[in-house]
């Protein structure tokens, strides 16, 4: 039998919503040219017209997914501190605490001061007075992303520690060994000189959990 409205059969798949597939790809085409953008020109100079332009996504469907460039921009940041902690490579087994600690204190700082990385985190301190929102949101998913890191290196250490002590840990080695790497490589210190340097921020936090007594029986 002929379809009587052959233009409405062929056409049926095509409407309502994308695929979640085809979605998915234009999502990442979308924070792919926002995050180059972002790199190039800073948050300031980067427009969601510019967005739309180098990623084929048009505006209503950018605005559909983000209400603001400051919300595109904090999906940028969350995406890449994301990537940054897949990209880190598991604690070998049969370590003890402080080579566990030692290794994944290496992947955190090798990690951060990627340049994409320390270029994000410096137009996030950039903008922290007009966006401090923004600002608080990309500093506790970096942190709790390596808090949760850390707590896994406690973990295969095939010591059963109690949560409030393990994460009294964590929290400590991360202040002391990462962050103030971190937060100088943000006001644009030499990299290269940071590089050189985790080994014994990482070595000096270790010491200061032993003289805590908080390593002590791991």
């Amino acid at each position: 039998m002929t379809d009587p409205n052959p233009k409405t059969s062929k056409n049926t798949s095509r409407r309502g919503r994308p695929p979640a597939e085809e979605a998915g790809l234009a999502e990442g085409r979308l924070l792919d040219a926002a995050t180059t953008l972002f790199l190039e020109l800073g948050f300031g100079r980067t427009t969601v017209d510019k967005v739309s332009t180098i990623s084929g996504v048009g505006k209503s469907s950018i605005y559909a997914r983000f209400a603001s460039k400051e919300e595109l921009f904090a999906a940028v940041v969350t995406r890449s501190i994301a990537s940054m902690f897949d990209d880190m490579k598991p604690v070998p087994p049969d370590l003890d605490v402080k080579d566990r600690l030692r290794h994944v204190g290496k992947e955190l700082a090798q990690s951060l001061l990627v340049p994409r990385c320390v270029s994000l985190m410096r137009i996030t301190a950039a903008e922290a007075v007009n966006f401090p929102a923004l600002a608080s949101m990309a500093y506790q998913v970096s942190f709790d992303g390596s808090i949760r890191r850390i707590l896994q290196a406690l973990d295969g250490s095939g010591n059963s520690l109690e949560k409030r002590k393990a994460t009294r840990i964590a929290v400590r080695f991360l202040e002391v060994a990462i962050q103030p790497i971190s937060f100088q490589a943000a006001f644009g210190a030499d990299i290269a000189v940071l590089r050189k340097r985790w080994k014994s921020d990482v070595d000096d936090a270790i010491r200061l959990l032993e003289a805590r007594g908080d390593l002590s029986g791991l």
